[in-house]
C-alpha cells in the first residue's frame, strides 16, 4: 500500500508496522517521517539516515523498502540507495526474497472489483522473475508458502512454484506459527502446512481476522470472542465482546461492566460506554482491570491504550507509564512509537520514557 502524505495514512504506518513487528525483529528498524510533503527515514535515535525524497515509502521488509519515486515503484536499500526499478503495473513488497508482481489488472473504478485479475508472477531482489506470470491470484510469501490461484486451482505454492496443497480460498491471512487462515465464501479456517483443517467451532465471518499468536488465535464465535489452540479446540472460551492478540503472555479483552462516562467536552456534552477493555492471562484470568475504551497488544513491555478520546502507554502492572495526553498513539516497533497531539499536523516519534525523539529540538 503506497502511502501518501496526508496524516491519516502517514498513523496507517504504525498499524501496518505492527502487524510485521515480529518479521522486522532481526533487521534494521527504520522509521518512516515526512517533512515538506517528501518521505524518508530516521534511526531509533531520531537521526535522519534517508533525506525526505519520495512521494511515499513503506516498512522496511527483507532489508528493502518499496518507495515511489517519479510516480513510479522502486525499492531502496537502508542506506537510501535505489537498488531496483521493477517494471510491473502493480508491485508488491519483499517478503522471505521474493515480491509478487502483476500485468494487466484491471478494477471498477466505482466499486473496486476487479474485473480482470491479469497475471501474476515473482521476482527477487534482483528483479529477475523467478516464477513466471501465470497466476490470477497471487499473496506474498509467508513460511515458506504463498497462496495462488491458477487455471482455477486454488492453493499455497513453495518458492520453487510446487503446489504444496489446495484448499478453496479467496484471500488467506499469513502462515504463523505453522498455520493459516484462510477466508472463502463466507467462512473461515485454519489449516496447517501439510493442508490439514483444523477442527475448531463454527466461526464467525467477522470484520476482524487473527493469525496465531504465542500458541493462540483470537476467534469469534456466535458473536462473541473467544481463543482456539493450535489442534482447533476453544482453549478460552467466547465471553468477550472483543478481544486482541496475546503478546508477552497477555491480551486485550473488551467485557461488560458499569457505565463509565468521559467528562463533559466545551459544550456541555459527555459520552459513555459500559463496554471496556482489561487484559487477560492465558487461563482468562483478568490481570489488568477492564478500564480502557480500546487496548492493544503489549510491543516491548508497554501497550498503548485510550480512554475519553486519550491515548498512551501502561506497563504489564497496568500503570501509566506515558501519561494520556496523545490524540493518537501507535504501538511501539521497537525502542520507538509513532504518537500525534491533538492540533498537531504532524506525528512525532516518542520512545519508552515519552521523550520525543523526532522532530528534535532545535
Amino acid at each position: 500500500m503506497a502511502i501518501c502524505k496526508t496524516i491519516a495514512i502517514a498513523a496507517l504506518l504504525l498499524v501496518f508496522a505492527s502487524l510485521f513487528a515480529n518479521s522486522q525483529s532481526q533487521q534494521t528498524l527504520l522509521y518512516p517521517i515526512v517533512q515538506d510533503g517528501k518521505w524518508g527515514f530516521i534511526d531509533q535515535t531520531g537521526r535522519t539516515v534517508i533525506a525526505p525524497q519520495f512521494e511515499s515509502v513503506d516498512l522496511f521488509q527483507d532489508e528493502l523498502a518499496r518507495v515511489i519515486d517519479h510516480g513510479k515503484v522502486a525499492f531502496i536499500d537502508t542506506s537510501g540507495k535505489i537498488v531496483l526499478r521493477p517494471d510491473y503495473e502493480i508491485v508488491r513488497e519483499f517478503s522471505e526474497g521474493l515480491a509478487a508482481v502483476n500485468n494487466g489488472e484491471k478494477r471498477n473504478p466505482q466499486i473496486g472489483i476487479i474485473e480482470d485479475p491479469g497475471r501474476w508472477g515473482y521476482i527477487d531482489k534482483t528483479g529477475q522473475l523467478v516464477l513466471p506470470m501465470k497466476f490470477t491470484h497471487a499473496e506474498s510469501f509467508s513460511e515458506g508458502l504463498a497462496a495462488v490461484e491458477l487455471d482455477k486451482r486454488t492453493g499455497f505454492i513453495d518458492r520453487t512454484g510446487k503446489m504444496i496443497f489446495e484448499v478453496p480460498l479467496d484471500v488467506t491471512l499469513e502462515f504463523k506459527e505453522g498455520l493459516v487462515g484462510v477466508l472463502f465464501k463466507g467462512g473461515v479456517s485454519y489449516y496447517d502446512r501439510a493442508g490439514k483443517k483444523l477442527g475448531t467451532p463454527p466461526l464467525d465471518y467477522g470484520p476482524s481476522y487473527h493469525s496465531f499468536s504465542e500458541g493462540l488465535a483470537t476467534i469469534d464465535t456466535n458473536g462473541k470472542s473467544g481463543y482456539i489452540d493450535k489442534t482447533g479446540r476453544l482453549v478460552i472460551q467466547a465471553e468477550f465482546i472483543d478481544a486482541e492478540d496475546f503478546r508477552e503472555g497477555l491480551a486485550p479483552a473488551q467485557v461488560m461492566g458499569e457505565m463509565r462516562w468521559c467528562p463533559a467536552d466545551a459544550n456541555g456534552s459527555r459520552y459513555g460506554s459500559p463496554k471496556s477493555f482489561g487484559y487477560i492471562d492465558t487461563n482468562a484470568k483478568m490481570i489488568i482491570a477492564p478500564q480502557f475504551e480500546y487496548a492493544a497488544p503489549f510491543s516491548g513491555g508497554l501497550a498503548r491504550v485510550s480512554t475519553c478520546s486519550k491515548a498512551g502507554f501502561i506497563d504489564k502492572t497496568g500503570k501509566v507509564a506515558i501519561p494520556m495526553e496523545y490524540a493518537e498513539a501507535f504501538s511501539f516497533r521497537g525502542p520507538l512509537a509513532q504518537v500525534r497531539k491533538s492540533g498537531d499536523q504532524n506525528f512525532s516519534y516518542i520512545d519508552k520514557t515519552g521523550r520525543v525523539v523526532w522532530p528534535r529540538s532545535k
